[in-house]
């Protein structure tokens, strides 16, 4: 058997191999977050946004006029502060734990303390930071 008719082999194997995979694995959500920022970025983003709390309201609307695009980008490109994050434990007994995270928007960096509650995430409060 010669390299060509080889590689042609190993080819038609790999090729049928890809499409088995394809059609096994296609539909399942599948994520690469191993790190703790990621992880807890992606638990927030994947449970809807029920409300934004009375504190964050004045900042959003001043921000970006209310739109919700600035909400979704806190839970994709934020920056969680996790010295100051209250995650919920037997012992504490937090309600619902709560996260600070950092995002520049526009060219201003903004801190929002956002809730992971059992269905929702909540936007507690929102406000500009320093530059």
């Amino acid at each position: 058997m010669s390299i060509w008719q080889r590689v042609a082999w190993y080819a038609v194997g790999l090729g049928l191999g890809t499409a088995l995979a394809i059609f096994f694995f296609a539909d399942r959500d599948f994520q690469c977050t191993y790190l703790p920022n990621n992880r807890v970025l992606v638990d927030l983003h994947d449970q809807p946004i029920r409300f934004v709390g009375p504190a964050a309201v004045d900042p959003w609307h001043k921000a970006c006029a209310g739109d919700s695009a600035m909400l979704k980008a806190f839970l994709m490109r934020g920056q969680i502060d996790f010295s100051k994050a209250q995650v919920t434990t037997r012992v504490e007994g937090l309600k619902h734990s709560a996260y600070p995270i950092e995002l520049e928007w526009e060219g201003v960096p903004y801190q929002g303390i956002w809730e992971r509650r059992q269905d929702s995430a909540v936007l507690v409060s929102l406000k500009a930071l320093q530059p």
